[in-house]
């Protein structure tokens, strides 16, 4: 029961440490503007990643045939209706009904 709870105060360090050091040694510094512009675009760019490599990907392999890989036909048509409507409402509902649409036909 000990070695449960030496463990877990283990694993609450190492997750705090990384977002202790860069408040501690970047808090009596100026950041200028152009780095802190970019860094308003890594949100931004980590969720595309994981969007993009959930929508390529069928199977463990990389897809791009719309036959085999049911994911692109919604995908595509939710960042039309994102684009259009900019409604995450509309975009998760027309998201989900074209995944279940197409998993019932396939």
């Amino acid at each position: 029961m000990n070695s449960q709870w030496t463990l877990i105060a283990g694993m609450a360090v190492v997750t705090y440490i990384p977002r202790l050091l860069p408040m501690l040694l970047l808090s009596k510094k100026e950041i200028s503007p152009s780095f802190s512009r970019w860094m308003t675009y890594i949100p931004v760019s980590i969720f595309a990643a994981l969007v993009a490599s959930d929508i390529f990907f069928w199977n463990g392999t990389f897809n791009i045939n719309p036959v085999i890989n049911i994911k692109l036909l919604p995908s595509i048509l939710v960042f039309l209706i994102a684009y259009k409507t900019k409604s995450l409402l509309w975009s998760i509902a027309i998201g989900l009904g074209g995944i279940a649409l197409l998993a019932g036909i396939f």
